[in-house]
Parts: structure tokens; C-alpha cells; sequence
């Protein structure tokens, strides 16, 4: 034991130095190190550092040399060829998620590769199809969970040395077979294994799935389709539910069986499965009661109720409206029971989910002058708010745009001019749900404003807009010759004559701004011939008596010449339901696209095109892959994520 623990004080000094090499960007020497490390380990027999050093080995190899994916896969190989359990499942484990790592990068590829009879290079994993790849990922789990019996005995302790295990995490893998399990588990609960199914495609659509540990346990599985990811994620389940009931302590055991009535759930296709599900959690945390692992099965079903209660809108689904207040009852009768249990901890974390307050504003960004009118608010748990309106310049907004992150925004709107304050009572049902509502803003003169929003309420929860309000409006239209701007009085249409246009813009993305100054016509009209240079980034300044606005951003494209008019191009418009939508509603749209050629337009029949949604951060939520009817026109849907961040959503049409 003593010698073992010198030997260990020796590797950790070597590794001491390599991580010196490392942090000093030696990363040669780094590398010749490891390498008199992992002969010193076989020499030693020491099976988690020569793991260890074929990792480091791999990283640096990374750096050093050209082909280094290739090397790693084909170094693992190696050592897999010469090594013996355990150590050659943990090698095989690390080597299939090499591959499954690969994927993730390289997807793209993959998913437009066609499928070869054979490997196209049985060396080179580079140029394999997805069904090859996946074949060969699969094998490699399967491989590292070979003897079950022997890497039940091996407890994760004995690899400490290339584990970073978060504190307590033993508890739930106790073993080397629970972890290399685990790690398998990962790769078939995924949903992204889009290749060739064959006739008799396995799916969970049989409700005895969804049992009882004990059941589950003496179930003969279905099998027969052999590239199902899903049929192989039960059966390590099964295998880690046997293992386990043979424990006293039931911490591995209970975590495993939650996760298998999860997964069994979330991809059954049979109906009442949602009632199946809660009935199970309901009884389980039953028969283990008063233990504080019966705290993880009741957390669940608070999860669940939580779930529910996201899908509550007042207008579609009013029934799950309280599903929140549940999931927090719930949540406190855990934590009074189990104070110091992870069941408690997870409680608290949920509870503060369901708690977190929200708060939204969303308005016309034109309103008139000295006129009421109204915002929307979207808010969550909120009682009542100040609101306060500053009056600002286009400097202002520009500077706010810059500021990052939200708190540095609303220091800098506080330190703003006030112009109007006042205060709204916000309706709060106390359900812990999204609600909207309209609130006044009281009559405000022509220029622009920030319109904040504060809880009055002890919280960091604000939110803000900005409005304008002018009596002007501008329309934009285009001759087969021209680019015609007419200002208009807002309130009754009418064309506003003598009314100043100042255009600043930007000639083909050029840095500099130049600036043209308009007047209008009779019929509020300025007629600007096609330049000769595309003018982007146009910002316009429209001034009428004592009245001033801001319009932007247009461009207007220059003349074509007869080579361009030979172009065929495509305008598209798209139109939805509402403008306002919550999370987990859905949202309904329709879209038409044109063709012009030869300066003639007509609908575009029979075009496939994608239509796509994006987040607040201009992510891709979810797209569609349509072709338009012979009316040139499309329609769809999509789903506002439940979980999602709130804020303006894009939808982007393409083809």
C-alpha cells in the first residue's frame, strides 16, 4: 500500500511538470514527457495512467502533427489491441466517443454523404457515410461494456487519475461499469441518428415499457432492429437496474430507474403515457418513503407538474393554469421533509425556475402626438410597476445599443432626463404564469422616448422600449425609374406638403455618410431618379411644421442595365397569425414568393424554399423545407420553445 501510494506521489509530480511544459506552450517537451510517462506505467502496470498518457498524448498530437485525428483513432487502436480489462473498455469507451465527437463537428458532411456498399477507406473514418460511422460508434460501446461482471467489481476510485468526477458523483457511479454505462447511454438516448431504419423500425410503442423496476427488469426486449439506438439505451438500463438491486443503498439504483422511466417516457408513442408516467413516480416514491431517495421520485413528478403548467395559455389551454403552484407545493413539502437530501437541493432550484420574475414591453413604435395610448406588458410574478418615460436623442440610442451587458443599459437610461412617471397594478393570480396586458401611456409631445419599466416591488426585474411620436408617417414605393418617399399625417392620411426630407446614406456599403435634403410635393411626394450606385444604410430625418421624426433603414438600387433586367429575382413576403405570441404557443404563417424578369413580376409556382425561425440571438430554432402551390404561396408552423428566451423572433425565407 505504501509503495503504491509512492508510485502515485511520483505520477503526480511527472504530471506536475508536464503541466508546467503545457502552461509555458512547450508543448514538445510536454509530449516527450508523456511518453517516458506511459513507459513508466506499463512497465509498473499501471492501468489509469497509461489511459492517462495516451490522453495527454492524444491532446498534444493535436498541436504537433498533420493527420493527428487519424494518429489518435489509430493510437487507441494500439492500445486497445494491447491491453486487457478494465482498461480496455475504458479505451474503448474514449475511442467510440472520439468518433461520436467527430460527428458533432463534421454533421454537415455526414448528413449529405450518400451510403457507400463499403467503407470507402476501412482506415480512414474521414471518409465514411453515417451509417458506417454509427455502425462503428455502436460497436465500440458495445465493446466497452463487455464483462459486466468483472467492471461491476472495479470501483471508479481505482481511476481517479484520469476521472474528474464532481464531488459526491460516486455515489451514483459507484463503478467503472456505471460510468463506461453511462457513457454508452449518452450516445443512444440521442434523437440525432437519422440513418437507413429498416422495415421493422423499432419504437417504445408498447406501454408495458413503462413499469415498474422489478417488471421492467424480467422484460425480453425487442432487439430485432439492430441499428436502433433507443432498444440498446433499455437494454443498458435493464443491465444497471439488475446490478443494482443487489445494492443496500438504493442511491445508484433510484437514479438509474428515474432516468429509465424518463427516457421510456419522452419516447413512447402510445397514448395515456403522460397519466402512465406519474402513476409510476407516485407509486415509487411511495414504496421507498420515508427514505430521502423517495425525495428524487416526488422532485420528479414536481418536474412534471412544472412541464405542464408551461404549457398554460389563457386563451387554448386554461387547465393546466395552476400546475405551477403544484410543482412549488410540491417542492416545499421535499425540502420540509428532506432538508439537507439532493432531492432537497434540486427542489430549491426548481422553486427559484418557477419564482423568477419576468417582464417584457412591446408597443407600436409610432404614436401620435398628445394622444393616450397603450403598451403591452408580458410579465410573471410582478404585482404592480413604475413606469417613466425619458425623452432622448438619436445619440442616446445609439449609445444604449452599444451597452452590454442589460444592468449597464439601465444605469445609463436612470441617469437620462425624466419626463413623465406613473405607476400601473399589474393583476397577479399568484400561479406563478406569463400574463399580458395593456397598460396606459399618458399623452406625450412630438421626439423620442424610452419608455422603462421597473417592478415596485423589492427586484432587479426592468424592462424598456423605445417609442416615437410624430403625426408623420413615411411609405415607400418604386417605379420601373425612380424611388419615391411621400410623407403623410398618420392620423388621416393626408399627403404633407413642403415637408423637409434629409437622406444620409451610403454609396455601395462605403464608410462614408453622405447627406441630400429633400422637399416635398403637393402630394407629400420626393422622386428620386435611380442613382447610378446603390444607396444602403439610408437614414432619413423628416421634418413639417414643428413636428420631427426618424425613419430607417432603406436602400435604393441603382439603374439596371439591360444584362440585369435578363436576371431572374425573387421577392418573397411572409405573414403571420398574430404579432405577439407565448412561449409554447404556436405560431401560424403564410408566405407568397415573386419572380420578376425583364422587369414583369409573377407568382413563383413549384419553387422549394426553407423557411426558418431564429431567437433573440439570431439562433435557428427550427426550419421548414416547402414548395410553394401554384398560386406561388406557402404556409406552415412552428412552435414558440416553452423554455426559450423571450424577445423578438425572426422568421427568414430562403431558397
Amino acid at each position: 500500500m505504501a509503495q503504491s501510494q509512492k508510485n502515485n506521489e511520483s505520477y503526480d509530480q511527472l504530471w506536475i511538470s508536464v503541466q508546467k511544459f503545457e502552461n509555458e506552450a512547450l508543448t514538445k517537451s510536454a509530449l516527450a514527457l508523456v511518453n517516458k510517462i506511459s513507459e513508466k506505467a506499463k512497465r509498473e502496470k499501471n492501468l489509469p495512467q497509461i489511459v492517462k498518457s495516451l490522453l495527454y498524448s492524444s491532446k498534444y498530437a493535436l498541436t504537433l502533427e498533420e493527420d493527428a485525428q487519424l494518429k489518435i483513432i489509430n493510437d487507441f487502436k494500439d492500445g486497445i489491441a494491447q491491453s486487457e480489462a478494465p482498461t480496455k473498455n475504458v479505451l474503448e469507451s474514449y475511442l467510440a466517443n472520439l468518433y461520436w465527437q467527430y460527428f458533432q463537428q463534421n454533421r454537415y458532411q455526414f448528413y449529405n454523404r450518400t451510403k457507400a456498399e463499403t467503407k470507402i477507406d476501412t482506415i480512414d473514418f474521414r471518409t465514411w457515410d453515417l451509417s458506417t460511422l454509427f455502425e462503428e460508434i455502436n460497436l465500440h460501446f458495445e465493446n466497452s461494456l463487455a464483462n459486466p461482471a468483472l467492471l461491476q467489481k472495479v470501483k471508479v476510485d481505482d481511476f481517479e487519475a484520469i476521472l474528474h468526477n464532481e464531488k459526491g458523483s460516486e455515489v451514483y457511479r459507484p463503478t467503472v461499469y456505471d460510468l463506461l454505462a453511462h457513457t454508452a447511454l449518452a450516445f443512444y438516448k440521442t434523437p440525432e441518428n437519422n440513418i437507413t431504419r429498416p422495415a421493422n423500425k423499432f419504437e417504445i410503442n408498447n406501454p408495458e415499457l413503462l413499469c415498474e423496476a422489478n417488471e421492467f427488469i424480467e422484460q425480453e426486449l425487442d432487439m430485432s432492429d439492430k441499428t436502433s439506438l433507443q432498444s440498446k439505451a433499455l437494454g443498458v438500463y435493464q443491465e444497471l437496474l439488475r446490478f443494482h438491486t443487489k445494492n443496500t443503498d438504493l442511491k445508484a439504483f433510484v437514479d438509474v430507474d428515474i432516468a429509465r422511466l424518463k427516457f421510456v417516457h419522452q419516447n413512447a408513442v402510445f397514448t395515456e403515457k403522460d397519466r402512465q408516467f406519474l402513476e409510476l413516480l407516485k407509486n415509487a416514491a411511495g414504496a421507498t418513503s420515508p427514505q430521502p431517495i423517495s425525495g428524487l421520485y416526488n422532485f420528479e413528478i414536481a418536474s412534471f407538474y412544472n412541464q405542464e403548467g408551461n404549457s398554460y395559455n389563457p386563451k387554448t389551454n386554461t387547465a393546466n393554469q395552476w400546475k405551477h403552484k403544484e410543482a412549488v407545493e410540491l417542492c416545499d413539502l421535499i425540502i420540509k421533509q428532506f432538508q439537507k437530501s439532493n432531492a432537497a437541493d434540486k427542489s430549491r432550484d426548481l422553486k427559484a425556475r418557477i419564482f423568477e420574475k419576468r417582464l417584457q414591453l412591446k408597443g407600436e413604435q409610432f404614436l401620435p402626438i398628445n394622444k393616450p395610448s397603450r403598451i403591452l406588458v408580458n410579465y410573471k410574478n410582478h404585482d404592480s410597476l413604475n413606469l417613466s418615460a425619458f425623452k432622448v436623442s438619436n445619440r442616446d440610442l445609439q449609445k444604449l445599443d452599444k451597452l452590454h451587458p442589460e444592468t449597464k443599459k439601465l444605469g445609463f437610461i436612470q441617469k437620462l432626463k425624466m419626463y413623465k412617471s406613473w405607476e400601473t397594478i399589474l393583476k397577479n393570480e399568484g400561479d406563478f404564469q406569463n400574463h399580458s396586458i395593456e397598460v396606459l401611456v399618458p399623452e406625450l409631445e412630438n421626439g423620442q422616448y424610452i419608455i422603462l419599466a421597473k417592478a415596485k416591488e423589492k427586484s432587479n426585474s426592468f424592462a424598456y422600449t423605445s417609442i416615437q411620436v410624430t403625426d408623420l408617417a413615411l411609405v415607400e414605393t418604386r417605379t420601373q425609374s425612380q424611388h419615391i418617399f411621400q410623407v403623410i399625417d398618420r392620423n388621416n392620411g393626408k399627403p404633407m406638403h413642403k415637408a423637409s426630407l434629409k437622406l444620409s446614406y451610403q454609396e455601395n456599403y462605403d464608410r462614408a455618410f453622405l447627406t441630400k435634403i429633400f422637399t416635398t410635393d403637393s402630394k407629400g411626394m420626393v422622386k428620386i431618379p435611380f442613382p447610378k450606385k446603390r444607396w444602403t444604410s439610408i437614414k432619413t430625418m423628416i421634418s413639417s411644421g414643428d413636428d420631427t421624426a426618424y425613419f430607417g433603414d432603406y436602400f435604393i438600387n441603382p439603374k439596371y442595365d439591360k444584362d440585369e433586367r435578363n436576371i431572374v429575382t425573387y421577392k418573397s413576403f411572409l405573414f403571420t397569425d398574430r404579432s405577439i405570441y407565448r412561449p409554447g404557443q404556436p405560431l401560424y404563417f403564410k408566405g407568397i414568393l415573386m419572380e420578376t424578369f425583364k422587369g414583369k413580376s409573377k407568382v413563383a409556382i413549384n419553387e422549394s424554399v426553407f423557411v426558418t425561425l431564429y431567437d433573440v440571438n439570431r439562433q435557428k430554432v427550427s426550419e421548414l423545407d416547402l414548395e410553394t402551390n401554384d398560386f406561388g404561396s406557402i404556409n406552415g408552423n412552428f412552435i414558440i420553445p416553452i423554455s426559450g428566451l423571450t424577445g423578438e423572433y425572426y422568421l427568414e425565407i430562403y431558397g
